[in-house]
């Protein structure tokens, strides 16, 4: 609920001050007293996108400042307030400044916000119904929520349910029929490459170990030649390597007890001569090891294949194995993709089966709800002076596609509100036939019969009871009453009825001083009520008669 507002230097606003409270108050004054600027300024503060033109010409800036006092269980208002890392109590302070270049500044007790933000809290807070805001009645998706909202929440649930586990089953399918789409050329593109992939018989390290094998093939004579000399120094002529390090360790055995040096020398030379024995039977390995000319030519071609196939993929060994892997996976899969995809379709008709049976549920809740609803707006739409109109709520099939495609989260009605303006004429969209006199009557009606349940704690109107009068603004002023009894009401009026209605009445008034137009508010008692009200008559003389209209819209409101 809003407790107070405060108002400086916005357009004729010089410093308001206005301390509000539950049920329905009344803003009446002259025409052009500045009416409108009330709800500019709670606009403002609920984040309106920000006008130069609300800053009182001479002053640097303008400020709205609103105070919201929060109610518990409020969990969308907790929920925006835990976004933002606020913490509040039992209230909110709101305040907006706004420059004179336009640009403008928010904060919720305190934290700067932007103006997206405090739209969000607007949204949750406030419910500006002016002569424009009926528009939201003329969209299909506002229609539909009309009655959706009368229905239990588990039925919109069911088909939302439905809907998605249908988009998923429709989402597999559409993926194997990708699968399988892939062309023949493709198909055979990846055979083949995995048949000369295979053929490579690759495996980590290979490249390294075939590169070995062609430079030994490549320097086989130089290899040879070096081993023959080798053999031949170490253990074939004479006198060789081999026998030299003999005669030398013989000649030192016989004397190595003399001296302790030539024990230590003989070891080494034992030492020696057992890695030169592990020596010679290598060299005689390479020695048998012909040259092989088709060998080396398998290695230089394998070799070259495998560097081929690494710069074609762009990957190592341990690369090409894991695409030859992948590459298996997937030809297997496209084998047994018509199975899978037998079994998805079965599936995804399954899913729209389900989904068919909770939308035909929901479309029968729609359609009773809509028949409930057009009883419960009867008799208000005939004492808001439109008593030939019949209103319908039309459910037809969503006609934007054919088949499973025009299912949609919210089932497969299209919702039309429908009027008969007069006895004998065709049913037509409510778009097309009424005026915004008669939307802002509608609007009431369904707001007087809780067709907008769970709609924000502040409800204002500005000019609702614009081109009615008599026994129909009666009517208008006990449903905002009845409304107030709910919810916090404003209401900017210009009729004499309505304001009788209210709880409390706040006149707006304008005047000069020294040369300055000032527009201020103030809270009436009784007497300045009859007074207002007389005035609103157009003859400040019948202060009976004013008294009497407050009297009987005391009355209404209490009923």
């Amino acid at each position: 609920m809003l407790s107070s507002l405060i108002i400086k230097q916005f357009a004729l606003i010089e410093h308001v001050e206005l301390e509000l409270d539950a049920g329905m108050t009344a803003f009446t004054g002259e025409t052009g007293a500045g009416k409108s600027m009330l709800v500019d300024a709670l606009g403002a503060v609920f984040g309106t996108r920000a006008s130069a033109d609300w800053v009182r010409h001479g002053a640097e800036r303008a400020e709205v400042t609103a105070v919201w006092l929060t109610q518990s269980g409020d969990t969308q208002l907790a929920a925006l307030l835990g976004e933002q890392e606020i913490d509040a109590d039992d209230e909110l302070i709101l305040r907006r400044i706004i420059n004179s270049d336009g640009r403008s500044r928010g904060f919720i007790n305190g934290v700067p916000v932007a103006s997206k933000v405090l739209q969000q809290l607007g949204r949750i807070c406030l419910d500006l119904h002016g002569q424009h805001e009926h528009q939201a009645l003329l969209q299909p998706d506002f229609q539909r929520s009309l009655l959706d909202i009368r229905l239990p929440q588990q039925l919109t649930g069911n088909v939302g349910s439905a809907y998605t586990a249908w988009q998923q089953a429709r989402r597999a399918l559409q993926q194997l029929r990708q699968q399988r789409g892939d062309t023949e050329q493709q198909v055979d593109w990846m055979h083949e490459e995995l048949a000369r992939l295979h053929e490579l018989e690759i495996e980590e390290g290979l490249i390294d170990q075939l590169q070995a094998d062609v430079q030994a093939g490549r320097h086989h004579a130089q290899i040879h030649a070096a081993a023959s000399l080798s053999m031949a120094l170490l253990d074939e002529t004479e006198p060789n390597a081999r026998e030299m390090l003999a005669r030398a360790a013989h000649a030192l055995a016989a004397v190595q007890d003399y001296h302790t040096g030539l024990k230590s020398s003989l070891d080494l030379l034992q030492q020696v001569d057992a890695l030169l024995g592990e020596v010679v039977p290598e060299l005689a390995t390479v020695l048998d090891d012909a040259f092989d000319e088709r060998a080396l030519q398998a290695a230089e071609e394998r070799l070259m294949r495998l560097q081929e196939a690494q710069r074609r993929h762009g990957c190592d060994e341990a690369g090409l194995l894991a695409l030859m892997d992948a590459w298996q996976q997937r030809l297997s899969a496209l084998d047994t993709a018509g199975w899978d995809e037998d079994a998805a379709g079965a599936a995804l008709a399954g899913a729209a089966e389900q989904y068919r049976l909770h939308a035909a549920a929901l479309s029968e809740a729609r359609r009773q709800a809509g028949e409930s609803l057009c009883r419960a707006l009867r008799p208000l739409l005939d004492r808001l002076a439109l008593a030939g109109m019949q209103v319908r709520f039309c459910l037809t099939a969503d006609g934007r596609t054919d088949g499973d495609d025009a299912f949609t989260a919210t089932g497969m009605d299209q919702v039309r509100m429908q009027v008969m303006s007069n006895p004998g004429e065709p049913w037509r969209d409510l778009s097309a036939v009424a005026s915004g006199g008669e939307l802002s009557r509608m609007v009431l009606a369904l707001k007087g019969c809780g067709a907008m349940a769970g709609a924000p704690g502040l409800a204002v109107f500005d000019e609702v009871d614009t081109g009615i009068g008599g026994e129909t603004a009666w009517c208008v002023g006990e449903l905002l009453a009845s409304m107030g009894r709910e919810r916090q009401v404003l209401v900017i009026s210009h009729l004499p009825q309505v304001a009788a209605c209210a709880d409390r009445q706040v006149v707006i008034s304008k005047s000069e001083q020294e040369g300055r137009t000032l527009s201020s508010l103030q809270q009436l008692d009784d007497q300045a009520r009859t007074l207002e009200i007389a005035r609103m008559l157009g003859d400040a003389r019948g202060l009976e008669h004013a008294e009497s209209m407050l009297n009987r819209g005391q009355a209404l409101a209490a009923a």
